[in-house]
């Protein structure tokens, strides 16, 4: 039985997970008493390097910028992210738009963030957000990093940040103030920090709550394919609640480069929302037409919660002189519990209930990782590693309606499940420098899984192997100017809330999910190249890619009427991008940084619904970005903006096409550097209004026929908001 194979196999590598831990810990675990009194300095990425230059000169090809206090001195910055701000080549990579990708595994996911040079171990824990409360007092330099950097296993040509602290006293950061939106709400916005150290111990904190009052107003024109209106919905979506977050980490430095770092991460979304549906039809008065009326609408309070945690921890020991082991552990999970109950909406704006719906889920994730660093022969580095993994997701959607005032349960197909995957990967990579400004790497990973599926109408067992070599070249044109190329073979990450029924409160409809959904696959290739101006004047860096993907996750036919998430055939996925980053006082009389990013990418995927080629689904012609930063001598004043833009998107079901259009995403704000080191500041979101449109073909019967029955015309805007806060720091 395939459920035997799974615990065998299992026990076999947390026996061996097992050895390697207490191998490494009990050497840990009799230097800790007499390293307790000792002050122990970080290892930088940077330290490494020279490290690893002091044996031999020619094999260094990362390049690193460095940045310490005196060049921060002009900007008085509260907090890690402020002296970024100021660091051109850093935007994205901090805060909360920084959108990770969501992968398999410790090995895939690393935010290009390191700390003291070490990785903040997680996947909900984002090293980034921390950057916005760790204090700038407490650090020493801030280094940005391109190459090959070991501790973060980083996608090719990633710039990576490496925040190295102080030793001494702690210090903090604190924060006050108020956000609202343009339809009146109003909410408080406080943080707190604290970070320091002793002796060998050293540790970080903060606590937050983020609102989230976002007003979303969406209009929906019906009309015939001649033009005619057939009626209109106005929807507003009134969202009222708090993101309350706490994270924390604590690391210990031994002697002879020992290392144990522990991190650990809460998010409780409290829930309280209102989506109000009103529909206008025409009215005909004799053979006269008398405009829309209301003639009714549907009310939906969606009320719960989501709590999330996350436990990570990050060991390194040296093994020799020569090697070095790594372990990481992280585990958490995720919880919602949600009840919605929808009303139909009278003219006279009186309520009945209808019925409604409930959300009970719970996701966890439970990673273990050990590698073994080895520098075997001059020249040449060997990586070797273990990783395994168990994803688990046990969801439930319950269904009723009133029928003469009492409750029905609605039986729907696929609304529960409880699923598991149990996860091994083997890995290993070869560096190789025979160049002093080239390095070559070389890698091969075995993947095997085992999935497991229950639930009142559905049980599956199922099993993946993958092989996913990769080969990444860097070379150093000269101290400057750095270019590479990769070629890997990369699985994407399973989403499970795809295999189980899902309510799509959008557009009010119920999608059934697939058991049957497998990973996409693609052969990766990218080269690309990056330019650093002299004396940190920016940074110029460009790439062009081709992906190669088979079972392209989109909507495939269910039935004779109805559609489904699954797997198609293989499709194409190719691009550009481009991404530079001016730091003008280099060039002008200016102190500013002015950053801009363009992707233009294309695909071509066959339409399961009409057999013509087409792009894939959901992904944006092009995405544009451009920010910026001036601080000026005015009333020490300074001025920031982050413009974005996205092209627009297809997405193709049973009977309809909906062809979607992003309007532009403007936020900015000014703020002050008081007298006693405190920031004021004032700022705007969606200052611009953001408008997104959609068309929407509804075909007769199917797309293939092509016959269409009605036209929709959605218009969607949310509210601008705005806010004042003060900052500082202790």
């Amino acid at each position: 039985m395939l459920g035997d194979k799974v615990m065998v196999g299992w026990a076999r590598i947390w026996v061996l997970a097992y050895a390697l831990c207490c191998f490494a810990f009990q050497s840990f675990a009799q230097e800790v008493a007499q390293d307790l009194a000792l002050e122990s300095v970080p290892v930088s990425v940077q330290d490494l390097a020279a490290q690893a230059a002091a044996r031999d000169e020619s094999e260094e090809v990362t390049s690193v910028a460095v940045y310490d206090q005196d060049f921060f001195v002009d900007y008085n910055p509260i907090s890690v992210e402020d002296m970024l701000n100021h660091i051109p080549g850093t935007e994205g990579l901090v805060g909360f738009n920084n959108n990770q990708e969501e992968r398999r595994g410790l090995r895939a996911n690393a935010d290009q963030i390191l700390i003291n040079g070490q990785r903040l171990t997680g996947k909900e824990n984002s090293s980034g957000d921390y950057l916005g409360s760790l204090p700038a007092k407490s650090v020493e330099r801030i280094e940005i990093i391109t190459g090959n950097v070991r501790e973060l296993d980083a996608d090719v040509g990633s710039r990576v940040i490496n925040v190295i602290l102080k030793k001494g006293a702690g210090s903090g950061t604190w924060q006050l103030g108020l956000l609202g939106n343009w339809e009146g709400q109003k909410r408080p916005v406080p943080r707190f920090s604290y970070s320091g150290a002793s002796g060998a111990l050293s540790y970080t904190m903060s606590l937050q709550i983020r609102p989230a009052v976002a007003t979303i107003f969406v209009k929906d024109s019906i009309a015939t394919e001649a033009g005619g209106t057939l009626f209109n919905i106005n929807e507003k979506r009134h969202r009222n609640q708090e993101i309350y977050t706490g994270r924390g980490s604590v690391s210990y430095s031994a002697s002879g480069d020992r290392r144990l770092q522990l991190n650990g991460f809460i998010r409780h979304t409290p829930r309280d929302n209102t989506d109000t549906t009103i529909t206008l039809a025409p009215i005909t008065l004799g053979n006269i037409a008398d405009g829309l009326r209301e003639v009714g609408g549907i009310a939906e309070n969606i009320k719960g919660e989501d709590i999330t945690w996350e436990l990570g921890a990050d060991y390194s020991q040296p093994l020799g002189k020569s090697a070095k082991f790594n372990g990481l552990f992280i585990r958490s999970t995720t919880t919602t519990d949600t009840a919605t109950d929808t009303f139909f909406r009278f003219s006279n704006s009186d309520l009945s209930l209808l019925g409604g719906d409930s959300k009970d889920k719970k996701a966890t994730e439970t990673i273990a990782r050990g590698t073994v660093d080895w520098h075997f022969a001059e020249k040449h580095d060997l990586e070797v590693g273990v990783e395994g993994a168990i994803n688990t997701l046990d969801k439930n959607l319950d269904f009723f309606t009133l029928v003469g005032g009492t409750r029905v349960d609605i039986p729907f197909f696929n609304s529960d499940q409880d699923i598991n995957e149990d996860r091994v990967e083997v890995f290993t990579t070869h560096s190789w420098k025979p160049l002093p400004a080239l390095e070559i790497q070389t890698g091969v990973a075995a993947e095997f899984s085992w999935l497991i599926q229950t639930g009142s109408d559905i049980g599956t067992e199922r099993s993946f192997n993958f092989i996913k070599p990769s080969l990444d070249v860097w070379y150093n044109a000269n101290t400057n100017t750095q270019m590479w190329f990769s070629f890997l073979r990369d699985v994407d990450q399973l989403d499970f809330d795809d295999f189980v029924a899902t309510v799509n409160r959008e557009d009010d409809e119920v999608l059934s999910g697939n058991p049957e959904l497998a990973p996409e696959r693609s052969w990766n290739i990218e080269v690309g190249a990056e330019r650093r101006f002299a004396n940190g004047g920016g940074v110029l860096n460009g790439r062009v890619f081709y992906r190669r993907i088979s079972d392209v996750k989109d909507l495939l036919p269910l039935g004779l009427s109805d559609s489904q998430p699954g797997n198609l055939g293989s499709g194409d996925h190719y691009g550009i991008e481009i991404d530079n980053s001016l730091r003008l006082k280099q060039f002008f009389d200016v102190d500013a940084v002015l950053s801009t990013k363009v992707l233009i990418q294309d695909s071509k995927v066959k339409d399961p619904f009409t057999g013509l080629k087409r792009r894939i689904a959901k992904q944006p012609k092009y995405e544009f970005t451009m920010s910026g930063r001036y601080d000026t001598e005015f009333w020490d004043l300074s001025f920031s903006f982050d413009l974005t833009k996205k092209g627009g998107t297809i997405e193709s079901d049973f009977n309809e096409l909906d062809r979607l259009i992003t309007g532009y995403d403007l936020r900015t704000f000014v703020e002050k550097n008081l007298s006693n080191g405190m920031i004021v500041r004032v700022f705007f979101g969606n200052a611009l209004g953001q408008k997104d449109t959609r068309t929407r073909a509804r075909f007769v019967t199917t797309q293939e026929v092509g016959a269409i029955r009605q036209l929709e015309f959605r218009r969607q805007k949310m509210t601008r908001f705005n806010g004042i806060s003060i900052r500082g720091s202790f």
